[in-house]
């Protein structure tokens, strides 16, 4: 855990073993993770010591066109759970994806293409080929020279004639048949007579199961099972205690692909700093795997997109990193204790839990409360908030990071720690805190949508926000004398422009809000609501000199209408 290939210089990267190697890889981009690889002397031994998991995120994210180095070194189990990956959509067998990824085995190496066929699951090898092609004998009572003409126009040996299902694969399909007979004529015989004779929804059902199994051996649940993860924990399961670990030293390669993704200022990745025991921290990596795919899996996360993929093990990380902070009241040292003594799952659960809270709390804001009044709905959140709204209101609840010296713009995040979520109860506080803000303003959205400009940048209510309402209000007092909600006639806008200075209506809201009957936290959080309005109410209009008037179209803190 402690080292980090990025700092390794290239003379230390040769010393470590092929096993060593593998457990930092997964840290590098795909691409050069690709180049360290081809590097070494022993390229082959190293992907070797990549656990599926991770050589099929290797390949997907270098790209399936331009991974065929490493399908040229990739082992038989490797290349099943690629094929496994690529080929099934739930319990169905997609022929064209099978026949595109053989032709790129092919083309990487051809011995690795045989080798794969020899050991791939003769059921699958069956169903491929009853999809492919159709297969024919010849009447054992008429001369072959007479039934040639009635037989599928292909053969190897003058015993079975077939012809390609798929004629954009013929090519292909001829040349692989002809690899198979070549380098052992009786398989090629056995394969043969079985798609000739064999039913095809029975060897189907069967290479499913050997399929489904595959993906089980590597912590992979089918879709009904993944959405386990998404259950509540009680209580009760958080006070599991784990047993002690099993894997030993001599385990097969474990997947570093969500390992990997832990970052390393988080408290799950600091307390995965501390511990020294190799066992547990082996365990702990197969946990966080094995998560990480019921995520992938739960939330049909396409593996043609590795970008989706990437983002659903970071889901996992993030989710049980809040769930550890949560159970460890972010102490280091009761985090290492609840590693050693919670499942990671259980912790995950915890963490989802609470922020599925904070999302339907939004979503009964938006349902029942003010904003179910508005035919827009959360639209009418200003832009300076609605982004944060429609992120937290997601399936999948996220926020918007602030700029920091690492990110100098706003990043779309998860949920991640304690602080994450009390800036989404704040969040979801002050949009409910501007209930009595809407109240107030005792808006008619039809009379109003019928009397907009469609000339302005507020056209109809989908372009009306709050602010916007509030502002057109602020200005109407300033010009009538009325805190009301009505657009202004654009042939007046030369009128009021000279009343609405920034410092003057800034002044003339702040007492508007005074006079309304709210507690002393929602009048906080309305406050704080309008704060990054007036700053940009104010560099808008600071840019305008004298009486002359802005163009009424580019304004859009106000209302027009065509009057």
């Amino acid at each position: 855990m402690k080292g980090n290939l990025l700092e390794l210089d290239e003379k230390r990267i040769q010393r470590l073993s092929p096993r060593e190697l593998s457990s930092h890889l997964m840290r590098l981009p795909a691409k050069q993770r690709m180049e360290v690889i081809l590097s070494r002397a022993d390229a082959e031994a190293v992907v070797a010591a990549l656990a599926p998991q991770d050589f099929y995120f290797s390949v997907k994210e270098i790209g399936s066109n331009d991974a065929s180095p490493l399908l040229a070194l990739a082992s038989v189990e490797q290349t099943n759970h690629l094929f496994d990956l690529e080929w099934w959509q739930k319990d169905a067998l997609n022929p064209a994806q099978a026949v595109a990824w053989l032709e790129r085995l092919a083309g990487a190496s051809e011995e690795r293409l045989l080798a794969w066929i020899y050991h791939a699951d003769f059921e699958l090898l069956v169903t491929l080929f009853k999809r492919w092609i159709s297969v024919a004998t010849a009447p054992e009572d008429i001369d072959l020279l007479e039934a040639r003409d009635s037989l599928p126009p292909h053969t190897l040996e003058d015993q079975y004639f077939w012809e390609c299902l798929y004629p954009q694969y013929e090519g292909f399909i001829m040349h692989l048949l002809s690899l198979i007979f070549e380098a052992n004529p009786g398989f090629y015989g056995e394969l043969m007579s079985h798609i000739l004779f064999s039913a095809g929804a029975e060897v189907e059902e069967d290479a499913y199961w050997f399929h489904k199994g595959r993906l089980e051996d590597q912590a992979i649940p089918d879709f009904y099972d993944a959405l386990e993860i998404y259950r509540s924990v009680g209580p009760e399961e958080l006070s599991l205690r784990k047993e002690p670990a099993l894997l030993s030293e001599e385990s097969g390669a474990r997947p570093s692909f969500a390992l990997a993704l832990v970052p390393q200022g988080d408290l799950l990745g600091a307390a995965l700093q501390e511990l020294e025991d190799p066992l547990l921290l082996g365990a702990l990596q197969m946990e966080l795997a094995g998560l990480a795919n019921k995520v992938i899996v739960a939330d049909q996360l396409s593996p043609d997109h590795p970008e989706a993929l990437r983002r659903g093990v970071d889901k996992a990380v993030a989710y049980v990193n809040l769930g550890l902070e949560m159970r460890s009241a972010g102490n280091l040292r009761l985090a290492e204790e609840v590693l050693e003594n919670v499942f990671l799952e259980h912790l995950f659960r915890w963490g989802h839990e609470q922020v599925i809270r904070l999302r339907n709390r939004l979503r009964q804001i938006m349902r029942e409360g003010w904003l179910s009044l508005w035919p827009p709905g959360i639209k009418c959140l200003d832009a300076e908030w609605l982004e944060s709204a429609e992120l937290l209101a997601q399936k999948t609840p996220r926020l918007l990071r602030s700029v920091s010296a690492s990110h100098p713009f706003p990043q779309e995040d998860f949920f991640r720690t304690r602080g994450d979520l009390a800036q989404g109860k704040h969040f979801a506080d002050m949009v409910e805190g501007l209930g009595p803000v809407f109240d107030a303003l005792e808006v008619d959205p039809g009379s109003l949508g019928s009397r907009l400009w469609h000339e302005g940048l507020i056209r109809s209510l989908e372009d009306v926000t709050l602010g916007s309402m509030i502002w057109t209000a602020a200005a109407r007092f300033q010009g009538k004398g009325a805190w009301k909600v009505a657009p202004i006639p654009v042939t007046q806008w030369p009128d009021y422009f000279p009343l609405l200075t920034p410092v003057r209506m800034e002044e003339t809201i702040r007492v508007w809000l005074e006079t309304l009957r709210m507690d002393a936290s929602n009048l906080a959080l309305a406050r704080e609501y309008l704060e990054p309005l007036f700053r940009e109410y104010s560099e808008d209009m600071g840019r305008f000199a004298g009486d002359a008037p802005p163009d009424a179209q580019l304004m859009k803190f106000f209302m027009f209408s065509g009057e």
